[in-house]
């Protein structure tokens, strides 16, 4: 058995490019799924499929990403896996065109031995970042070449609000995707593993680190004797960092036997009643996979939840010729309750 899941961030996405963002989500998804059914790892299936949604400029990351209020061009990614629930992650880089590919890259060096009892690391930012990107040979990129048009139509309208105190975008017809994009695949040997990459919030901070670059906010991985969890976050970046978010759900996915109530539970509890988020409502979005293994089969169930106006969401399983596109969007303008989605299967063991 293999499984995909994607999203292209917790925000708002306009209807006029709602066939874009389905059709990326479709093409991630059956691009992943290929190379899944290959039999390449969970790890390098998360790191291409979300390499896929970096190229496309229609998404806040690698090229297309947002401006720092200094108009340059800052990324964060990280990558998980339950092979040893060990994840590895690059912030503040620049001129990288495939940040997700560093993050890769150093995960895959952290298994191999230094000399004279030497760590590798995991987590590399700014300069440092750009340095060990070139150094494996990574593709550099100029500011040009990662910018595009929607990300400089952004910059320069916010920084016409910044200046002289005018209202935001129209929701009606902006989109307003501020965040991650990101990855869950489940390889044929049974193993998750989880990618997450964004361009951050519009008009931040030069040099701010956004959960996508923070394991533990952005992904997490979990297993126990006869389970594993992934999962991947989105939504406004300092909330999900100080509730620490994918951690604490991966946590109480793995404990519960009603996984979509657990996770439902959680957004109310531990996100929109939160004391620690600073956006009211706040912004958040989760998708969660786990396998739990049984006599000759594993039981799959993939949720997704948000609590922000819309979320984009895409998932396969290997049985399937058509991935399922979700654009899911609340009718509700308080957003008062998360919006919940999912999908569940029991499968043999060795179903690949």
């Amino acid at each position: 058995m293999a499984f995909i899941a994607v999203h292209l961030g917790a925000g708002f996405h306009s209807k006029k490019h709602e066939y874009e963002y389905n059709n990326l989500c479709r093409k991630a998804c059956i691009a992943g799924m290929k190379l899944l059914k290959s039999g390449v790892s969970s790890v390098t299936a998360a790191a291409q499929v979300c390499k896929i949604l970096e190229d496309d400029k229609i998404t806040n990351s690698g090229t297309g990403s947002n401006l720092t209020t200094a108009g340059e061009i800052e990324c964060d990614a990280s990558i998980m896996c339950t092979i040893h629930n060990r994840g590895a992650a690059v912030g503040c880089i620049s001129g990288v065109k495939n940040p997700i590919l560093a993050a890769e890259k150093l995960l895959s060096d952290s298994f191999k031995q230094l000399s004279h009892g030497r760590v590798s690391p995991l987590f590399l930012v700014a300069h440092g970042a750009r340095q060990f990107a070139e150094s494996v040979g990574l593709e550099i990129a100029t500011k040009s070449d990662l910018l595009s048009e929607s990300a400089i139509v952004r910059f320069e309208h916010w920084t016409k609000i910044l200046a002289d105190d005018m209202h935001a975008l129209d929701h009606d017809n902006e989109d307003m995707i501020t965040d991650t994009v990101g990855v869950i695949c489940l390889d044929i040997n049974g193993e998750l593993a989880v990618a997450s990459s964004s361009g951050g919030v519009v008009m931040k901070q030069p040099g701010r680190v956004g959960p996508a670059a923070m394991i533990g906010s952005g992904v997490w991985t979990a297993t126990a004797i006869d389970s594993k969890v992934a999962v991947c976050t989105s939504g406004t970046g300092e909330d999900i960092i100080s509730t620490n978010l994918a951690c604490r759900c991966a946590e109480s996915q793995l404990t519960t036997t009603d996984e979509i109530e657990s996770l439902s539970s959680l957004m109310k509890n531990d996100v929109l009643r939160s004391q620690a988020v600073q956006l009211q409502p706040p912004a958040a979005g989760v998708l969660a996979m786990k396998v739990t293994q049984g006599d000759g089969s594993r039981l799959l169930r993939f949720n997704y939840a948000h609590t922000t106006p819309t979320m984009s969401v895409g998932y396969m399983a290997n049985n399937e010729t058509i991935p399922t596109v979700v654009m899911s969007r609340s009718k509700d303008a308080s957003l008062g309750q998360p919006i919940m989605g999912g999908y569940s299967k029991r499968i043999k063991l060795f179903d690949t």
